[in-house]
């Protein structure tokens, strides 16, 4: 069956919505399907070796303009035209509209998985985002064959909540791990050199750069802890990278504090091997938090804010550690509580493996995923129903 997945950014532009859907697009590939991915197109971009797998097309399409992560795209409406079934990953400011009006107006069926809220950083842009919710959120969730996210109770707290018709709620894994991928290994000795991190404990945070992931109340912590033996290790970039960089000048903190870059995929699992600890402190708009799967397949225990989405994946006291949204006081107290305790660390990561390997995999996902895509395509309509 031929497969449209539509999304905002696809790697290697870095981000988590993307690698769910260059997973879904794998996972629907190795069935059988024939899955071309529609993505904004980014002048930086070079096409990945993902780009060539059989039975995967990936089109990047030059947007009228940009802003952010978002292009307007108008194009996708005539491009989507072979493909029976569309599964949209939202939000993909620019490209949802079109994926919207191409399933309504040809009768296309569509599957939205809902991955988060996206809220503006100024008033004008948080106004936008009202007005926007008000027309194509309610339209494109309200009217969608059906939708999955994070999980149930995630979406009952975001700010789609009041236009989700429930009885087309899929019970969809949101996203998975590749335990052989993700696992346990030796650090590699160039990057323990390359970024001075002998005989250190590393607290270790992997994502974009933007403000609501939180990094800053992740080095506002570091500085409180102070301890010399204890250094952070930020894998990724974005947009608040250089405020970040200022922060640690500000701070003092040029010995503490590793701005290692993104990194390319096939080093990424080296890199989560040289953290002692994870960390995701986002504020805001973290819908579940991939990166906490990876670690946690890795075997790191995990500290985590307690968001909704991401906290799902944790078990306070076994597998990690949550803290109260925006609070460095009690992030910097959970943190020390595993850098005093290697011991603790260990049982800790331990338990993470193990839940990571037994709850979480992306082939489970795929069959999840294929089974809707073919019933929607059979024009079974509806969904299970509302609990």
């Amino acid at each position: 069956m031929k497969i449209a997945e539509v999304v905002a950014t696809y790697p290697p532009r870095f981000g988590g919505m993307g690698g769910v859907c260059h997973h879904c697009a794998m996972q629907l590939s190795r069935r059988g399907h024939d899955v071309t991915v529609f993505t904004v197109a980014f002048s930086p971009d070079a096409p990945p070796p993902e780009d060539a797998l059989p039975g995967i097309e990936v089109r990047r399409l030059r947007p009228l303009f940009r802003c952010g992560d978002g292009g307007l795209i108008p194009q996708l409406f005539s491009q989507l035209k072979p493909f029976p079934v569309i599964h949209l990953h939202f939000p993909a400011y620019g490209a949802a509209e079109f994926a919207y009006l191409a399933a309504r107006l040809r009768r296309q069926r569509y599957l939205v998985t809902y991955h988060m809220d996206s809220f503006g950083d100024t008033w004008l842009k948080s106004a936008m985002h009202r007005v926007y919710d008000g027309f194509w959120t309610r339209l494109i969730v309200g009217r969608a064959d059906a939708i999955y996210g994070p999980s149930r109770e995630y979406l009952r707290t975001t700010r789609a909540a009041p236009y989700l018709r429930w009885d087309r709620y899929a019970d969809i894994l949101h996203a998975g791990v590749d335990p052989e991928r993700f696992r346990p290994r030796p650090k590699m000795d160039a990057l323990v050199q390359k970024y001075g991190l002998a005989g250190r404990t590393v607290i270790l945070f992997v994502g974009n750069l933007v403000a609501f992931k939180g990094l800053h109340l992740l080095i506002q912590a570091v500085a409180k802890i102070a301890d010399p033996g204890v250094v952070l290790l930020v894998v990724g970039s974005g947009y608040s990278e250089a405020e970040y960089r200022r922060m640690v000048v500000d701070l003092k903190l040029g010995e503490h504090v590793v701005f290692a870059g993104s990194q390319p995929d096939d080093l990424l699992p080296h890199y989560y091997n040289l953290g002692d600890v994870f960390v995701l402190p986002s504020t805001h708009s973290e819908s579940y938090g991939l990166v906490i799967l990876e670690a946690m397949a890795t075997g790191l225990p995990a500290v985590v804010s307690a968001l909704p989405g991401p906290s799902q994946l944790i078990a306070e006291g076994e597998n990690g550690l949550l803290f109260e949204v925006g609070s460095v006081q009690e992030l910097t107290t959970k943190l020390a509580m595993l850098l005093c305790d290697p011991a603790r660390r260990r049982q800790m990561g331990q338990a993470a493996r193990q839940k990571a390997v037994a709850s979480y995999s992306w082939d489970v996902m795929g069959a999840q995923l294929e089974h809707e895509l073919l019933r929607l395509a059979a024009g079974a309509g509806g969904g299970p129903a509302r609990p």
